[in-house]
């Protein structure tokens, strides 16, 4: 039965992507306990431009293939029987350099485990009387019979992100032709350059 119920997902799944509905964040929700408990498995392609709180303060992102978010997800129960959703993530957004202002593309291939709990009080019981974190420490998220696959894979996508991005070592700058290598009299000059590029 719960096979049939996985096919019924995935088909779910393909037929959300033929509509375009799974890179718009519409239509793909689960009952997390749900999921977990049926051992469900959900995979799926979506454009980085689709994930309008991460594109929001992104430059424009590629629209072919390594423009695509590939992501799946599945639940699962460990030994000591807590509820898992297993989250595994790769992207290539393209970010720019705050050091040479070029754009580059960042690599993200993340997997995160999280932990399902059933209320607010059970997100903070891994700290101790101290308000330290006891370890083994599990991400935790509380569970819901409605939640965003989507909004799962976005929220580690921007997470993944680094706080000021830049290359690891700047191209090289191309030579400039000889009237404009006089020093610019204002920013607005420099930024004028950097546009001409």
């Amino acid at each position: 039965m719960s096979n049939e119920k996985g096919q019924a997902e995935k088909s779910q799944t393909e037929g959300l992507a033929a509509q375009g509905q799974v890179g718009s964040g519409k239509g793909l929700f689960i009952d997390s306990l749900d999921f977990v408990r049926r051992a469900g498995e959900l995979s799926g392609k979506t454009p980085l431009g689709a994930f309008l709180r991460l594109a929001q303060d992104l430059p424009e992102q590629l629209t072919d293939e390594s423009g695509m978010v590939v992501w799946s997800l599945k639940g699962e129960k460990d030994a000591r029987g807590k509820r898992l959703l297993r989250l595994h993530v790769q992207a290539s957004p393209q970010l720019v350099c705050q050091r040479c202002l070029g754009l580059f593309r960042f690599d993200v291939n993340n997997e995160s485990v999280l932990e399902l709990v059933a209320s607010e009080a059970d997100l903070h019981s891994d700290l101790t009387e101290s308000g330290e974190i006891e370890e083994p420490f599990d991400e935790k998220i509380l569970s819901s019979r409605h939640m965003s696959v989507l909004d799962l894979v976005e929220d580690d996508l921007i997470l993944s992100l680094p706080y000021v991005p830049r290359h690891e070592s700047c191209p090289s700058q191309a030579v400039l032709p000889d009237d404009e290598l006089e020093k610019p009299s204002s920013p607005f000059a420099v930024l004028e350059q950097l546009k001409k590029r």
